[in-house]
């Protein structure tokens, strides 16, 4: 860790702190044939059922877990817990897993441990995991030491990227990229060291979000504590932040200090909730070698912290940093990293079981693919979704109503190229952790109806959407 040494101190102050730390999980929430399922409100209405009908398990869960929550995309869910201190984490989190997978698991659905659908997320949908982690004395952490917290877990952000990234596969591809999450990610932006904003005694223009817009509020009575300033203008939706009121983000301003924290955003969904505890128990341990390294000194922003990010976005396990003049590998970084912060491990009850040995057999492999129609497929992926398709051979569909239709052989069909996958799939306790096989098959769709197509079906035309408008507007007819 970069440091400027200024003072020894016979005692080490971290004794005097209390960590705490919240989760927000969230997860992917699939079909039985692997797809994305529209079901985050199902999943919410039969929580609640199922915590009606247990009252000590909800008396258990008042303890730990805060609540659901839906997120953008309806096949998305969280649960979030409570700050609680670092030895109890574990529990919660096995807690809100299980709620979760309880839920879907009644309703014929699953749960899915990975940011992104291996198939159906372009990049969106994608989840993530939120930890957050503050070392409190006092109830509360004033400005330097949330600082250095942000600023000690913002140095160490490259190596955290790179332990869990596991979102290799984008629609279906095996891509160069550890972490195709951050990468395509809207939200991830990059985020800047800390700096102590010093109060000011006149008027303050202060930049905030309002309704999804950057705008402004004036302060005339100006500014009466310190600042955490990380960018200027207040961005919360970023990779690691500080939050709350001794920050610059609107929306944490009228919070209570005891809510001070930092927000690190960037972890991937990790199948194995163990690893995943290795990663919180580090955050947390680390919250209190800051809090040393402050009290001796002061932390020094890495100089080559973007450098590093994108080497661990890139290359994940496989990542080498610059680090003080020389090039580290991921496991030197991680083997020094657990060394400096070992006596933090027994002084919040915690022990980091899997690190510093990196492991890489929980991430999601290669899929094998199976196409029922492979040169239909390739003409949807260039983009020439509308087709007139000659049928190979009579079949018989369903229409919405459940009503069926006979279709003769050699009809002519216009319509939209669409697919259907089906995915087989390893889980764990009802939580699918691992995709492996997938099935492509493509349909037409025809008014709202989907016809099955066979690798014999004859593609008469195919045409891509401005070809298709174009046609549509100046030919009368789509084809």
């Amino acid at each position: 860790m970069l440091q400027r040494k200024k003072k020894e101190i016979s005692e080490d102050p971290c004794q005097n702190y209390n960590v705490l730390c919240g989760i927000e999980e969230e997860f992917l929430i699939i079909n039985q044939d692997g797809t994305l399922v529209n079901a985050a409100d199902e999943l919410m209405v039969r929580a609640a059922e199922i915590l009606e009908q247990d009252s000590n398990r909800l008396d258990f869960l008042q303890l730990k877990i805060r609540g659901l929550d839906a997120e953008p995309s309806p096949s998305q869910i969280e649960y979030v817990t409570l700050p609680l201190p670092p030895k109890d984490i574990a529990e919660a989190m096995k807690a809100g897993r299980k709620l979760l997978s309880d839920a879907a698991t009644q309703l014929g659905y699953r749960i899915f441990s990975q940011s992104m659908h291996p198939i159906q997320s372009d990049p969106h949908p994608m989840s993530g995991t939120h930890i957050n982690v503050s070392a409190q004395i006092g109830g509360f952490m004033n400005a330097e030491e949330l600082a250095a917290v942000h600023n000690y877990l913002w140095n160490y952000l490259p190596e955290l990227i790179a332990l869990s990234a596991n979102t290799p596969i984008l629609q279906g591809s095996q891509t160069n990229i550890a972490s195709n999450r951050i990468s395509n990610s809207t939200v991830l932006k990059p985020n800047g060291s800390s700096q102590i904003q010093i109060p000011k005694r006149n008027a303050a223009l202060i930049p905030m979000q309002y309704y999804g817009r950057m705008r402004y509020t004036l302060r005339i009575a100006g500014e009466s504590v310190k600042k955490v300033i990380t960018n200027p203008r207040g961005e919360r939706l970023v990779d690691i932040t500080p939050r709350g009121p001794l920050t610059n983000i609107g929306e944490d301003e009228d919070s209570s200090l005891t809510t001070n924290r930092v927000e690190v955003r960037i972890f991937d969904v990790q199948q194995d909730l163990d690893y995943l505890l290795d990663l919180v128990y580090l955050c947390c341990v680390s919250a209190l070698h800051a809090i040393y390294l402050y009290t001796t000194g002061e932390i020094i922003p890495d100089p080559n912290h973007i450098a590093n990010v994108e080497r661990a976005i890139f290359n994940g396990v496989n990542a080498h940093f610059l680090r003080n003049g020389r090039e580290l590998s991921l496991q030197e970084s991680i083997t020094h990293w657990i060394k400096e912060t070992e006596k933090y491990q027994e002084m919040l009850g915690v022990k980091i079981k899997r690190l510093p040995k990196i492991r890489t057999d929980y991430r999601q492999g290669e899929l094998e693919v199976e196409f029922a129609t492979r040169k239909i497929e390739e003409l949807r992926q260039q983009g020439k979704v509308y087709a007139v398709v000659q049928l190979n051979k009579s079949r018989t569909i369903t229409g919405s109503r459940g009503r069926k239709y006979g279709v003769s052989r050699g009809t002519q069909v216009q319509g939209k190229l669409s697919v259907d996958y089906k995915l087989t799939y390893q889980e764990e306790e009802n939580i699918v952790t691992n995709f492996q096989g997938i099935k492509i098959t493509n349909t037409l769709d025809v008014q709202g109806i989907k016809i099955p197509l066979d690798n014999k079906d004859r593609i008469l035309v195919a045409l891509s959407r401005s070809d298709y408008l174009s046609r549509s507007l100046f030919g009368g007819f789509g084809f």
